[in-house]
């Protein structure tokens, strides 16, 4: 899939909203979406995400589960036009409100001890009114209720998780003692995960998609799919995420703390963690970023926690 122009966008734009589009940037941000914040003629802007014609199932469960999250009172952008047929583009395309702030990670370091415990708080609200969705089909990310793409087993969603990205790391990567650790932990850990209830959770928002205005939670910003499984795990992702790019992850341990009751969801919370370090490190089929460069800091760092994360894990005692 070629990129699309910024030519492109404004043109989209203004055929589905009917309005004159004047600029179009490119946000860069996404695994999966080509994303731009477009300033329409009326000084009004909003966000377009566009995917490949094989995706297009994703902005649809976007519009599925907006509807059930603001139901519940999850602050959620309003979706202001879709078009899945590429008859806008030659793409499906979606046009969002353009909500305040900007991600967690990218403000969380000018963020005050008290602003952080505020947008923990807000966190801890959101968990619980999704909490409060009913159960899913099964486990992992679906679309919608009736999706049963889903696994039978939480066991097998993070065995995907792993195996899918050490798959796409190269051969040098693969052989890492952490990443052998994070197997031998999942293989020792599996009658436990057996346990674990397909409860919902918003399996995007860690420390992206969660946007952050005056030191408030102001919007949930990626709702391609709803999580069924363990609440504990994108809180994994999201500490991993910010521990890669500073110092503590206080607001995300907050969170974190009540699902982490006892030594065995502790060792499942540095289990998270590790694979989610592991995803950010492994180039994904459907990635537009990519992972981080080789060379970079955050890489380094995403190494490290990794062979921590991982070793705390493996820890029995």
């Amino acid at each position: 899939m070629r990129p699309p122009t910024q030519q492109d966008v404004l043109w989209a734009v203004a055929r589905c909203l009917q309005q004159e589009a004047v600029a179009a940037g490119r946000i860069p941000m996404g695994r999966s979406h080509f994303v731009f914040a477009v300033e329409l003629a009326s000084g009004e802007a909003v966000i377009v995400r566009i995917t490949r014609p094989d995706r297009a199932e994703c902005f649809a469960g976007f519009a599925y589960w907006r509807t059930e999250l603001a139901r519940v009172g999850v602050p959620v952008p309003r979706v202001l036009a879709m078009d899945l047929s590429g008859t806008a583009l030659p793409w499906p395309i979606m046009l969002l409100e353009r909500a305040a702030g900007d991600d967690l990670c990218n403000v969380y370091a000018g963020l005050t001890a008290a602003e952080k415990r505020t947008v923990a708080d807000d966190l801890i609200d959101i968990h619980h009114r999704v909490s409060g969705l009913p159960s899913g089909p099964g486990y992992g990310g679906v679309a919608t209720y009736t999706d049963h793409r889903c696994h039978s087993r939480w066991s097998d969603v993070l065995w995907e998780y792993v195996t899918g990205a050490v798959a796409h790391m190269p051969p040098a990567q693969r052989h890492r003692s952490a990443i052998e650790k994070v197997r031998r932990t999942l293989r020792e850990l599996h009658p436990e995960f057996e346990r674990i209830a397909p409860s919902p959770y918003l399996i995007d928002a860690t420390h992206q998609n969660v946007l952050v205005n005056h030191g408030r939670v102001a919007a949930i910003v990626d709702l391609d799919e709803l999580g069924f499984g363990d609440a504990l795990y994108p809180l994994g992702v999201a500490r991993a995420g910010l521990l890669a790019r500073g110092p503590e992850a206080y607001c995300i341990e907050r969170v974190a703390a009540p699902l982490c009751v006892g030594r065995f969801r502790r060792r499942l919370f540095d289990l998270y963690s590790a694979i989610a370090c592991l995803k950010m490190l492994a180039p994904s089929p459907f990635s537009v970023t990519g992972p981080p460069s080789a060379d970079s800091q955050i890489a380094s760092r995403l190494w490290n926690l990794l062979d921590t994360f991982a070793t705390a894990a493996a820890c029995q005692e």
